[in-house]
């Protein structure tokens, strides 16, 4: 690891986001505080409403705050200098209703101006604006390699929400509406959107402007035919416009040679440990203790060698990794005779399914990695199979989280188990972060690009020894004493090591010192 590379410190930080202990559980999903309000409707502000009031968006994207919510103000002076019962409306849909008099009247502040003429000149990119004819009579026909690049960091500017330029847009809807006596507001909130961005503590006005604008998607109902402006706009700028991909992160290099070298090693000190305290008796406890150890031990090779630790089946190989750990936390948090001999049993069960399974193949239709008489040799290593149940069960007749818990060891859980489990099922979040890029392009609405498999994830190396100096840890409470432990110095520059051989040294026996 370079001395540049930084951990991710205080992951919580200021997210406006509820924690898991404000989620409430119903069976097996746990809702958070929004999806336990009864009737709730979803709506988007990007995808349906961020469109309907483009104009808005492109001058809040292009202009200075304070000179842009000076020509709202004026369009809503405007709209209440004419007459109660004039149509006035200030979203595409409904503008496009509005008659020539009652458009130049209200919108002659932004018409009249050089330079918001200019910008808004981008609307008439889009065949599908439905009150296009009306901006038309005003503007000058678009120049795209000026008015794409106008649009584009306007609608980026905007996309998020609770942005300060989609703020600033949310507002003046919702003092539009109240002007227009078409909302009504307590008149504290009224005060502060009258003064806004001035009046109040804007912690708590921002999220009030964002909630009321939100409430007008119920209190303003458009025809349905306004309602698929939206989906034709974004149909344009995906048409229109070409996608932008964004460049990968990368990703401190780490070298893994150290981490191999110590791996074998301490391989070969296990085994030399388990050649002292073995006995030729069939012990349960013994074996699966030492055989979990070595087989976590082989694993976490796995994943320093070549580039798995950086890759898809790195993330795989620690999620595996973690369950041995966590399995042999909790067999020896109980340390039962019948516990040990349950968990051999039910293994010994597993390979003798497998092959009677295999047996019903044709000889051609057996897998390749499959060795049947390796199948019929542990299946009977023990005892007969004719006398070995099978559990199609789990073992503990408990979940791993469970186990976990048991043992005390629900952090490692937490922290190991259920985000590389998501690469073993690929599950989305795993094939969202392997083989798609992200577009860059806002009017794309920043979606998915397919793209080559990753092969610089942050490395799970680290946490590979982790993992395996915990091993050690209960090989060491089970089997005193046995010292050795994994420590690696990063932060130094290490000697290039060779790479050892695919498989680790044979076992030294207890009369041989260990290599």
């Amino acid at each position: 690891m370079s001395k540049g590379r930084k951990k991710n410190r205080g992951a919580k930080g200021n997210r406006n986001i509820s924690m898991l202990d404000q989620h409430q559980r119903h069976g097996k999903v746990l809702r958070p505080p929004f999806n336990q309000v009864p009737d709730m409707h979803l709506m988007s502000w990007r995808d349906d409403r961020l469109p309907d009031i483009l104009w808005a968006v492109l001058l809040i994207g292009n202009l200075p705050q304070v000179r842009c919510l000076a020509l709202f103000r004026q369009v809503i002076d405007a709209a209440t200098s004419l007459p109660n019962k004039t149509r006035k409306e200030i979203l595409h849909s409904g503008i496009a209703e509005l008659d020539d008099a009652t458009f130049d009247t209200m919108f002659a502040s932004l018409v009249s101006n050089l330079d918001t003429r200019e910008i808004l000149s981008a609307l008439l990119l889009f065949d599908s604006l439905p009150d296009r004819a009306h901006w038309a009579r005003h503007l000058d026909a678009p120049d795209p390699a000026l008015h794409v690049p106008m649009v584009a960091s306007a609608v980026a500017a905007t996309t998020e929400h609770q942005s300060q330029e989609a703020t600033d847009c949310r507002w003046f809807k919702v003092l539009f509406y109240v002007h227009m006596d078409r909302m009504h507001l307590g008149q504290e909130l009224t005060n502060q959107l009258l003064h806004y961005p001035n009046d109040g503590d804007m912690r708590m006005v921002r999220p009030l402007i964002r909630a009321s604008e939100g409430a007008l998607g119920v209190i303003l109902t458009q025809k349905p035919k306004d309602a698929e402006f939206p989906r034709r706009f974004w149909q344009e700028c995906w048409d229109k416009t070409d996608c932008i991909r964004a460049p990968r992160r990368g990703v401190a290099e780490l070298d893994t040679q150290p981490a191999i070298k110590a791996l074998v090693t301490m391989y070969d000190e296990v085994g030399h440990h388990f050649m002292n305290c073995a006995t030729t008796e069939l012990d349960a406890r013994h074996d699966a203790i030492f055989g979990m150890v070595l087989y976590g031990i082989n694993l976490a090779l796995s994943i320093n060698r070549g580039w798995a630790h950086n890759r898809i089946e790195g993330r795989q190989a620690l999620r595996t990794l973690t369950e041995v750990y966590l399995t042999l936390a909790f067999l020896r948090s109980r340390d039962e005779k019948g516990l040990w001999e349950k968990w051999r049993k039910h293994g010994v069960g597993q390979a003798k399914l497998a092959f009677l399974k295999m047996l019903d193949l044709q000889a051609d239709e057996v897998p390749d990695y499959v060795r049947i008489e390796e199948l019929e040799m542990m299946a009977n290593e023990d005892v007969w199979q004719e006398f070995t149940d099978i559990d199609l069960g789990n073992w503990a007749g408990m979940d791993l989280r469970k186990m976990s818990e048991a043992a005390g060891a629900k952090d490692i859980y937490d922290k190991y188990y259920g985000w590389p489990s998501s690469y073993v099922h690929g599950q989305w979040g795993a094939v969202r972060d392997t083989v798609f890029d992200l577009c860059l392009n806002p009017l794309h609405r920043f979606h998915r690009i397919p793209a080559a498999p990753r092969e610089t994830m942050e490395s799970v190396s680290p946490d590979s020894i982790k993992l395996v100096n915990l091993l050690l840890d209960q090989l060491t409470a089970a089997y005193p004493p046995f010292k050795p432990r994994i420590r690696l110095k990063r932060e130094e520059e290490d000697e290039a090591i060779p790479e050892p051989e695919a498989t680790p040294e044979p076992i030294a026996s207890p009369d041989e010192p260990a290599r």
